[in-house]
């Protein structure tokens, strides 16, 4: 196939203009694209790696057990120890103490964290510099930032996220919780319940959500200053048990006026565009655990014998092994693909741009379909490598004394974190739907260039996956006439066919696995 002559005939798209683009996985064969992965990294990057590395196996590896229950001291302590070597504020900006770095900055040091082998303490740090942290980063005002980022970025304040509620989990434009101005018009009083607020018993400030007068969904800034707001006990959990998990009750909780997050109404954009970044982030963290759980499986299979030799020397765990790498090295190459792709498209603009952050969350929203693949893709390979590990293990792997009946606990949350990953489907399948009814890909120029045989011979630069190469190029066409078909079929209402929509996410689930493999080799060979 040759791109410029077919893909992009009478299209006003070109390959530049797709760097950096969302989705463009999906229309950008492997002899035309490039993709961004860890054999990239920065002097930059390799600096932070290597810190965060040290710091992941110096001080928090030979404590993971402690950590592995509830221990809010020592989490605390290591907590403020990563804010004083500014891993909390990398997101920030520096005027308010952070560093103001990189996606890919930002991966890299989760990655490396989760070498300390504690889900609990990263769990810990996600939330925080996440979805605790970015809601005031990208809508916040000056005087908000001024009053909370500084500390947010030392560790000084551990920030949360209250958005689930009883009846309102997926659906959290359906929550009740409501916010009154008092009579004076200096507070909002605020009134309802949120659950499974990860950090809620050690937080100091939390951004949550309520509608004002029971219709206009708001984002609120709320601290320990706020009376009313009450702490619940903490939630005794499956895994996961060395974080805090709590509910939060309002109780006429008395917010300033000057702590709403944008204007009242615009709550929707500040609650979800944050969770498109804690996706491509949770992608971090467990193919990050792939690692070390094979690690650990590794090092209890070469010491186990059985018939007079080390069962890794059997043909079948042997294989096990294999599919397990695999899993992770896909689930790696997705997280620095995502990141990588976002960096590229905020390098066009200047942080002195007063709406810089609006462009940046715009284009981690562009990369919705990344993001949620990341997120599904990596937590199904830890899910996945979990289980083999304990299957490695044997009867060991039952027993409470060795780390994997931790392990397998602790990752079953994945799945659910950050919109389940049924939720995290319909959104792959839904924004790809989008951008070709919009056109905001040229998917309609991949499917009206599709030849009559779909298996084209193009001779990729790198022969030794020339072959995979073509069958990546011949699974592009088998998606773009799935797709047609579909639109054909149902239209707009495809959304709505969650039967059909589950399948096609899978398939493009697959697809963007076998795209960025393959491309990522150009990285490898230099």
């Amino acid at each position: 196939m040759d791109l410029d002559k077919n893909l992009y005939k009478n299209s006003p798209f070109t390959i530049k203009k797709l760097n950096g683009r969302g989705g463009s996985f999906l229309v950008v064969p492997v002899d035309k694209g490039e993709v961004f992965s860890r054999e990239m990294f920065s002097d930059d990057h390799v600096m932070f790696q290597n810190a965060a590395l040290e710091f992941a196996n110096n001080r928090i590896r030979p404590v993971y057990k402690d950590l592995n229950v509830m221990n809010s001291e020592l989490s605390k302590e290591l907590f403020k120890e990563v804010g004083q070597l500014g891993f909390l504020g990398v997101d920030i900006p520096k005027k308010y103490g952070g560093l103001d770095l990189d996606k890919t900055t930002s991966c890299i040091i989760l990655d490396s964290l989760s070498c300390g082998k504690s889900a609990s303490f990263m769990v810990t740090l996600s939330a925080h510099t996440g979805i605790g942290s970015l809601p005031l980063i990208w809508y916040g005002n000056e005087d908000q930032n001024k009053k909370y980022l500084s500390k947010i970025a030392s560790g000084e304040y551990m920030a949360c996220f209250a958005l689930t509620e009883p009846n309102a989990g997926s659906d959290a434009m359906a929550g009740t919780t409501t916010a009154s101005l008092n009579e004076e018009g200096t507070h909002y009083i605020l009134n309802g319940q949120k659950i499974y607020c990860t950090n809620g018993s050690w937080s100091d400030v939390c951004i949550t959500f309520a509608k004002v007068d029971g219709k206009h969904y708001t984002a609120f800034i709320i601290d320990k200053g706020c009376e009313g707001w009450i702490v619940g006990s903490e939630e005794k959990k499956m895994g996961i048990k060395g974080s805090s998990t709590c509910t939060f009750f309002f109780e006429d909780c008395k917010v300033p006026v000057e702590n709403v997050i944008g204007k009242v109404g615009e709550g929707g954009p500040v609650a979800f565009n944050v969770l498109y970044a804690g996706r491509y982030k949770l992608g971090a963290t467990t193919a990050a655990g792939c690692k070390f759980t094979i690690e650990g499986a590794y090092e209890f299979a070469k010491e186990r014998y059985q018939f007079n030799r080390s069962i890794t020397q059997f043909d079948m765990i042997k294989n096990k092994f294999a599919n397990m790498i695999v899993r992770t090295w896909e689930s790696d190459a997705l997280v620095y693909m995502t990141s990588g792709s976002i960096d590229k498209a905020i390098s066009d603009y200047s942080k002195d741009d007063p709406d810089y952050y609006v462009h940046v969350q715009k284009i981690i929203e562009d990369h919705a379909i990344e993001a949620s693949i990341c997120k599904v893709a990596c937590s199904e390979s830890l899910a996945y490598i979990v289980d083999e590990g304990v299957q490695v293990l044997g009867g060991a792997g039952f027993i409470e004394e060795y780390d994997m009946a931790c392990i397998y606990r602790d990752e079953r949350i994945n799945r659910i974190f950050e919109g389940t990953n049924e939720v995290n489907r319909l959104i792959i399948s839904g924004y790809t739907l989008k951008k070709a009814i919009l056109e905001e890909l040229p998917i309609r120029d991949l499917i009206s260039s599709i030849p009559d045989i779909w298996y084209q011979n193009i001779d990729y630069e790198d022969k030794c996956v020339n072959e995979e190469a073509n069958i990546v190029e011949f699974s592009r066409n088998c998606l773009g006439y799935f797709l047609n078909e579909l639109i054909n079929i149902y239209g707009q209402d495809l959304k709505n066919e969650q039967w059909i929509i589950e399948p096609l996410s899978n398939c493009i689930i697959a697809f963007c696995i076998m795209d960025t493999g393959v491309k990522k080799f150009k990285n490898i060979d230099s």
